[in-house]
């Protein structure tokens, strides 16, 4: 008999079971279960249905230190991070004080700003990433953004930007924003020279409550988390064709939801990526990460992650910029992760054993983005990557993400359009693994009424096939904003 249909004769939940929550962790699983069938059911059925659909968690910084998640607001893809543009540790780089653009529309004194808001209507037809369960409902988005750059000298600025918004959702309130939702974008940075060093010293905090961007989670409405993340980078020119880039960041990750506590932790990071122009239009280096990975239980073991690789940026023509990446990863633990205490105790010797994960990702790690600007209207890019990430019941997950994004300006008169398509391949790590894909694609539109009036239009369809029953779904969401620009 296949796998699949023995495990769906295992266990055949009803309508109302785990219904938003995350299907299912193993321990509500086994708890929950009707006793007379734990009794007649072998136990490595028992487990093969339930440790492969626990949820994992993208949280684990995309390189260094950064989770790919929306906040709940704007970006319509899992992808926000250009890896070429970004900093060593993925935060978005901080504009040199003579760089500085013409976005801000006011200023006070010396500091100048831009404020936004918008207000938005939300479809959604699956709010709970469920196959059998399918629920939908209509969330009112506002949302408030201010931007700041100070420029405190020639050769230093201080940059500040928070974007806050909230979740109303009109027939399921218990999924509405608790408080108030504050994007990941959000920053703050103070950049200045020393000599022939940049230094950059940020700090970016977030909660956050979406959970789509993981692609290992189902049956989840909501996994509610708070993020920060400080850090000190440095850039060195030692001369005009090479430079140091170097730096130490901090993270912590705090969750809300009892079932997510065990994932609380801090990540503490050194880096460093020395490049050399070989030409004005080809640089080639050396990327370097080495991370301490501290949980708050200790049902979850600490550990470390490696990341070492050559790398290259080339500028092909004027219009098109490559950038490849790649080399090994190396992702330990100290031991035997658990995931539980509570439910851990209820089990015998061998029954631990099959529900505990004591593995090691000793791999490789890949990314690479090509960049075209066809004309002053048009640009598009494609990018993707290969890493492993710490996971939610399980130690870590390998997934392989590939994407195709365009910006198009002024398609038709004062408009702009801009479509993309996603696919991520992930398996999870565990006796019993989950494997699985997610299919993506999105379009987003933009109507400029005014010089400060902007109406949208985002469209996003995702689709989820996993190997076990019951995490497979579908999910349609269309948003309807408008935002005025003061």
């Amino acid at each position: 008999m296949r796998r699949d249909r023995l495990l769906t004769e295992v266990h055949d939940p009803s309508p109302n079971e785990n219904l938003g929550k995350r299907f299912p962790r193993p321990s509500l699983f086994w708890r929950n279960m009707n006793s007379s069938l734990r009794n007649r059911v072998p136990l490595v059925f028992v487990v093969s249905l339930c440790l492969g659909t626990v949820g994992r968690s993208q949280d684990f910084f995309r390189d260094f230190g950064t989770s790919r998640s929306s906040g709940g607001i704007g970006p319509v893809v899992p992808s926000e991070y250009s890896y070429r543009e970004t900093t060593v540790s993925e935060l978005r780089p901080v504009a040199h004080p003579e760089a500085i653009d013409d976005r801000y529309n006011f200023a006070l004194g010396p500091v100048r700003f831009c404020i936004s808001a918008g207000v938005g209507f939300e479809f959604n037809d699956n709010i709970t990433l469920s196959d059998d369960h399918r629920e939908s409902d209509v969330i009112f988005r506002p949302s408030l953004a201010l931007d700041g750059t100070w420029k405190t000298s020639e050769r230093s600025a201080l940059h500040f930007g928070v974007e806050f918004s909230y979740a109303k959702y009109f027939d399921h309130s218990q999924y509405d924003t608790d408080g108030i939702l504050i994007s990941p974008t959000s920053a703050l940075a103070y950049s200045f020279e020393v000599g022939a060093f940049l230094v950059t010293l940020r700090d970016r905090f977030s909660y956050q409550e979406d959970a789509y961007d993981d692609p290992t989670l189902s049956n989840v409405a909501r996994y509610r988390r708070a993020e920060n993340q400080i850090g000190i980078e440095a850039d060195w020119a030692l001369n005009q064709q090479t430079d140091i880039v170097f730096g130490y960041d901090h993270f912590n990750l705090w969750t809300v939801d009892p079932e997510f506590s065990a994932d609380e932790r801090s990540v503490d990071t050194v880096f460093a990526k020395p490049g050399y122009w070989i030409t004005p239009a080809l640089r080639v280096g050396v990327v370097g990460a080495f991370s301490w990975i501290d949980f708050k239980e200790s049902s979850r073991q600490d550990g470390t992650n490696l990341l070492l690789g050559p790398f290259i940026e080339w500028k092909i023509s004027d219009v098109m910029t490559l950038y490849l990446e790649g080399g090994i990863q190396n992702l330990n633990f100290n031991g035997t992760s658990t995931f539980d205490e509570d439910f851990f105790h209820t089990l015998t010797d061998e029954e631990r054993a099959l529900f505990a994960d004591n593995e090691d990702s000793s791999s490789w790690y890949a990314k690479f983005e090509l960049d075209h600007r066809a004309n002053d209207y048009f640009t598009h890019r494609l990018l993707g990557s290969k890493t492993s990430e710490i996971g939610i019941g399980s130690n870590f997950y390998d997934l392989y993400h590939i994407e195709y994004a365009a910006d198009w300006r002024n398609f038709i008169a004062n408009t702009d359009f801009s479509p993309s398509i996603f696919y991520e391949h992930f398996e999870t790590s565990g006796r019993f693994p989950e494997e699985g894909d997610r299919y993506g694609a999105a379009l987003a539109v933009r109507y400029h009424l005014t010089n400060t009036i902007t109406l949208g239009l985002d469209y996003r369809f995702i689709w989820k096939d996993s190997n076990l029953p019951h995490a497979d779904y579908y999910q349609n969401l269309a948003f309807l904003s408008v935002y005025y620009k003061f």
